[in-house]
C-alpha cells in the first residue's frame, strides 16, 4: 500500500505521466480533494506576506499562468512576448516547450518590473537565478498560516479555476504542459455548475406539449 501511495503522489505532482500502480485493488477510502486555494485563502495568504513584495509577485505569475516553480524561476525576459500576450517556456519537466497566454493581471504586473536581471523574478541578494521560495521563513509561515501544503497548490489553483471558467480538457493540457490529457480530467471531468446544468436539463415544462391527461376532476396527471 506504501508504493501505491508513492505512486499516486508522484502522479499528483506531475513528476510521472500514469501511475503504474492503477490497476491493483484497495480498499475504498474516504477521497481526499486536490488542494487549491479559494479567493478567499488567496487574500489571507497575501496579507500574510505584506511586506514580502517579489513572493507575492511570484505567487502572483503561479496563480494566474499555472507555471511549476521550476519554470517560474527560469524566467527571463527573452521568453516575454507582450505584443503577442504570451509566455514561451523553453524548458519544461516533459523536455518540451509550450507558450501560456498572458491575462491582464500578469501583463500589468510585467510592465512594471524594473529589468534588474535577465530574470524576470531574480534573487533579492545575487540578481542570478532564484534557487527556492519555499526555503524562505516568511513563505513557510506564510504557508502554514494560509493552510497550503505546497507552492504546487498553486498551480492546481490556476487549473481548477480555468476548468470552472469552461476550459475544457486539451486546453488545459496544452496551457500546463501535460503530455497526457487525462491529466487535465481531474479539473473537467464534472464542475459544481456542470452538475447543475445537467441535471436541470430533465425538467420537463408542463403544457399542451407535455404527455399528460386530464382526468375527470381537471387534474393533471402524467402518463406512465
Amino acid at each position: 500500500m506504501r508504493a501505491i501511495k508513492d505512486f499516486s503522489l508522484a502522479f499528483d505532482a506531475e513528476l510521472i505521466d500514469s501511475n503504474p500502480c492503477r490497476r491493483v485493488r484497495k480498499f475504498r477510502t474516504g477521497c481526499g480533494r486536490t488542494r487549491y486555494l479559494t479567493f478567499d485563502e488567496e487574500a489571507k495568504l497575501f496579507e500574510k506576506l505584506q511586506g514580502q513584495e517579489w513572493v507575492q509577485r511570484i505567487v502572483t505569475m503561479a496563480i494566474n499562468t499555472g507555471m511549476r516553480e521550476g519554470e517560474i524561476f527560469d524566467f527571463t525576459w527573452f521568453d516575454v512576448d507582450l505584443p503577442r500576450g504570451v509566455i514561451h517556456i523553453r524548458v519544461s519537466k516533459n523536455g518540451k516547450d509550450r507558450f501560456v497566454p498572458i491575462n491582464q493581471t500578469v501583463r500589468a504586473m510585467l510592465e512594471g518590473l524594473p529589468h534588474t536581471s535577465e530574470y524576470v523574478f531574480p534573487s533579492p541578494k545575487t540578481k542570478g537565478r532564484l534557487i527556492a521560495v519555499k526555503r524562505r521563513l516568511i513563505w513557510r509561515r506564510a504557508m502554514q498560516e494560509s493552510k497550503i501544503f505546497r507552492f504546487h497548490d498553486l498551480r492546481h489553483t490556476a487549473a481548477t479555476r480555468m476548468a470552472d471558467y469552461g476550459a475544457d480538457a486539451f486546453t488545459l493540457a496544452a496551457i500546463f504542459g501535460w503530455s497526457d490529457v487525462r491529466m487535465a480530467l481531474r479539473y473537467t471531468h464534472a464542475t459544481d455548475e456542470e452538475k447543475r446544468r445537467a441535471v436541470e436539463n430533465l425538467v420537463r415544462p408542463v403544457g399542451p406539449s407535455d404527455e399528460s391527461v386530464t382526468n375527470e376532476k381537471g387534474k393533471v396527471a402524467a402518463l406512465p
